[in-house]
């Protein structure tokens, strides 16, 4: 069997390179479309990459990873993680057909009920205060295009 911390620190490394060469693509595009911006697309692959490279570089030459002994979830954390999956599943599908606004508030409602455990009340509140500060931040202070749906909202 392989050793754990040169699979993990190895894979850091490899996901790190990889980050790092988007960010460089992507410098690239910034410096030959908006002259003179400071921060562009290209900044946060660059500050990933360069954190997964010493975190993986950590791992394989100076910290030892604890041996844990993994086992499948079984009972309530098995059902909670296969609603989560369900309703991830589900906000793909209507997506579309409801919009960003009216997808994101069903979808985030039914993760605060399936793994949160919420009862439905606060479920609803969490879930409509979470697809509010969403809203905001994607389409209102990044000026995001989001998906409209059939109802144009």
């Amino acid at each position: 069997m392989p050793d754990p911390n040169r699979v993990v620190g190895g894979t850091l490394v490899l996901l790190g390179i990889l980050s790092l060469w988007e960010g460089r693509r992507l410098y690239a595009l910034r410096t030959e479309m908006v002259a003179g911006a400071v921060v562009g697309d290209d900044t946060f692959p660059l500050i990933v990459g360069v954190a997964m490279l010493l975190l993986g570089a950590s791992i394989l030459f100076v910290a030892r990873l604890p041996q844990v002994k993994v086992a499948r979830p079984y009972g309530e954390p098995r059902m909670r993680m296969i609603l989560g999956a369900g309703v991830l599943a589900a906000y793909w599908v209507i997506l579309p057909y409801l919009g960003y606004t009216g997808s994101t508030a069903l979808a985030s409602t039914g993760l605060f009920r399936a793994m949160g455990g919420y009862r439905w009340p606060l479920a609803l509140l969490f879930g409509g205060v979470t697809t509010g500060l969403l809203y905001l931040l994607f389409r209102v202070w990044l000026l995001q295009p989001l998906p409209t749906g059939l109802l144009g909202l």
